[in-house]
């Protein structure tokens, strides 16, 4: 088989293709040599169309959503009279709407589908979400419940999206640390790869990831965040796949702010990580793909012989 050099093709999955944060990703992705392919949902859907979909991309970006995701499948994953077992006034469900409920199911078998053949995957704010909650994770439904404000929602006091508002604390040793191992920091002289690296990014989401899902692991937290009850903690930014997790050597990484809109460089470094993981499974993709036929052909050469018959096969280009 020949080498292809045909540019990666990274599908994006959003509320519609002229949002704005989809046309940035979009931009971000094309800025980096590679093809963004907004993915339309089909009408009527079909199962045959995840494998149709999936089969075009080399990686997928699931976006955010102003509605939320349906707290009916995770609620049930706290114990019978937890508060947070109650579906909260405040959490507006995408089941609410039509199309709300059909972007939902689409996203979730194109994410499926995805972790199961080892493609790279990237989840930002409401997309990150939908990874945890499909992976067996739960949400905080309201944010303002445990800080008591709503620092964590800039876009409701009309500050734009690429004008950083909180700092971002990346853990050492994993790979969104090695991502943003060359951006400098703004609160410290130095920096080595054993402490946390210190990110300013935007902040527009009401709610956040609670219980982490298996195979997946927390690699950036907020600052500390006063609670209502006076205790101090931290909410989980950013998660990637767990090195001792089935995901271990597949790129999943799922961010709560926005990279796409600037509002640190870390936002074209992400996208250059995936669009070089997303190379790599391609290429390893064809060469399974390559090693089958091989066999095959290898096989159909063994049977005719047994049976006495002549067979050519030519591989085509």
């Amino acid at each position: 088989m020949k080498p292809s050099h045909r540019k990666c093709i990274i599908g994006v999955s959003g509320a519609h293709a002229r949002s704005k944060s989809v046309r940035a990703i979009m931009k971000q992705i094309h800025d980096e040599g590679s093809t963004p392919l907004f993915l339309t949902i089909p009408k009527p859907y079909a199962p045959k169309h995840i494998a149709h979909d999936i089969s075009r991309i080399d990686a997928l970006v699931v976006m955010g959503n102003n509605l939320d995701i349906d707290p009916k499948l995770y609620i049930g994953r706290y114990p019978t009279g937890h508060p947070k077992s109650q579906i909260h006034p405040q959490t507006r469900s995408e089941t609410s709407t039509p199309s709300g409920k059909a972007r939902a199911r689409y996203e979730e078998a194109m994410l499926k589908k995805a972790l199961t053949c080892g493609m790279p995957v990237l989840g930002i704010c409401g997309g990150m979400q939908r990874i945890n909650v499909l992976g067996g994770g739960t949400l905080h439904q309201h944010i303002p419940d445990l800080v008591g404000c709503d620092k964590h929602m800039q876009h409701k006091q009309g500050i734009a999206p690429h004008i950083p508002v909180v700092p971002i604390i990346i853990k050492p040793n994993t790979k969104l640390a090695e991502m943003a191992g060359s951006i400098p920091m703004k609160f410290t002289t130095g920096h080595s790869q054993h402490s946390p690296k210190v990110i300013m990014e935007n902040s527009m989401h009401h709610q956040s990831i609670d219980r982490i899902a298996p195979h997946l692991r927390v690699c950036a937290v907020t600052d500390s965040v006063r609670m209502r009850d006076g205790t101090a903690g931290y909410l989980a930014e950013a998660f990637e796949s767990d090195l001792n997790g089935k995901f271990a050597r597949q790129f999943i990484l799922g961010v709560q702010w926005h990279p796409e809109f600037g509002a640190s460089s870390l936002g074209q470094k992400i996208v250059q990580y995936l669009i070089g993981a997303a190379r790599e499974f391609t290429h390893s993709h064809r060469r399974k793909l390559a090693f089958r036929l091989v066999l095959s052909v290898h096989r159909i050469r063994r049977t005719s012989s047994l049976l006495g018959n002549t067979v050519s096969v030519t591989i085509g280009a």
